[in-house]
């Protein structure tokens, strides 16, 4: 007797936005391809790469969609390309430890919540990288128990709230966090987690940021006011968590505090220069 195939409620379409990311995309994609969870579907939305991004993506048996915007417009597309009923949002930068995808399934049918939180650890090689890695720790340790958002949601939610605002480069999975939150979303915690490989050089970190700054500066009105708020005060505690961190070595620590002032400059020039526009 020949199995059943999966209906749309049993498929997990994983998104990951893509541009230039042929360094981490293979380990991305393989991570999903081991979870022990089969009925799945990745789709692999790129912003028209002009390294080998799309090769690796449909050589590694991802669904490819080309489609010019932001993170936050690749997400919604594949949204609208998606199969499934839960959508799990990768980085090409992450890759999945442990039994995630069934986890999160599971969380949404005896449970019932509609939106899973993943645990995610971030991890460097040079020492730039360590750096980041060193503060975005912090974050998630000064976050608690209450803190992060939702990478693993069930379908209907998303299409009920008008998925991701497009306008955004920064804060889009926040505001539309915040959204969700407001309208009385259900959530969990699953028990696997997220490694998210930082190595990116120095020089597309800040240009990074000058395009978050520019995003801060699309906000309006009282969408702007949670995600600004708990930035600021999540700030100040993370500044306290990497001065009790006991792992940290001096030089990482010198080389934190550069990067984050460097980061929060171009911020600020990116967000000065859009008010001007």
């Amino acid at each position: 007797m020949m199995p059943l195939e999966p209906t749309n409620n049993d498929i997990v379409s994983v998104i990951i936005p893509t541009y230039n990311s042929a360094k981490n995309l293979p380990l991305c994609i393989r991570s999903i391809k081991r979870q022990k969870y089969q009925h799945k579907e990745i789709l692999v939305v790129d912003n028209y790469s002009t390294d080998e991004t799309q090769f690796i993506a449909e050589n590694l048996g991802a669904n490819l969609i080309s489609h010019r915007g932001n993170q936050a417009a690749a997400r919604n597309m594949g949204l609208a390309r998606s199969k499934g009923e839960y959508i799990l949002f990768l980085d090409s930068d992450q890759q999945l430890d442990g039994d995630v995808i069934e986890d999160c399934v599971q969380k949404c049918s005896t449970q019932k919540v509609t939106a899973v939180k993943i645990p995610e650890v971030f991890v460097g090689l040079n020492f730039w990288s360590k750096c980041s890695v060193l503060w975005k720790n912090s974050t998630v340790k000064a976050s608690g128990p209450q803190g992060g958002v939702p990478r693993f949601y069930t379908k209907k939610t998303l299409l009920k709230n008008s998925a991701f605002n497009d306008n955004l480069r920064w804060w889009e999975d926040a505001e539309l966090y915040q959204r969700l939150k407001s309208s009385g979303l259900k959530e969990a915690w699953c028990k696997g987690q997220l490694i998210h490989h930082e190595n990116d050089p120095v020089q597309s970190i800040i240009r990074k940021y000058l395009f978050y700054g520019q995003s801060v500066a699309a906000f309006k009105g009282s969408s702007a006011k949670a995600p600004i708020a708990s930035t600021f005060n999540l700030t100040l505690s993370t500044m306290a968590q990497t001065i009790k961190d006991p792992g940290r070595s001096p030089n990482v620590f010198l080389g934190c505090w550069i990067l984050f002032t460097a980061k929060a400059f171009s911020g600020a020039l990116g967000f000065l220069s859009r008010l001007r526009n």
